[in-house]
């Protein structure tokens, strides 16, 4: 995917399948202040077992991400 493709579901719960096959759902970040030519994502979710801290996955670049949908309906997708 490319970053203008990916930034219309920022702040939203996505599910994604990464480019390693990888499905992964949860909120998706987007933090572009580091200066190095790519965008930089993160899908965070909430942990496991109740009480433990979010868990994210940090992407470099949205070509990490091969395909994204909306996953408001997933209460495992909302952080």
């Amino acid at each position: 995917m490319t970053d203008s493709e990916l930034q219309t579901f920022v702040g939203k719960p996505i599910r994604a399948t990464l480019a390693d096959g990888r499905v992964i759902a949860g909120t998706l970040h987007a933090d572009d202040s580091h200066g190095h030519g790519h965008m930089h994502y993160a899908i965070v979710s909430d942990g496991i077992a109740k009480g433990s801290p979010d868990v994210s996955e940090v992407l470099h670049g949205a070509s990490s991400v091969v395909t994204v949908e909306d996953a408001s309906d997933d209460p495992a997708a909302v952080e």
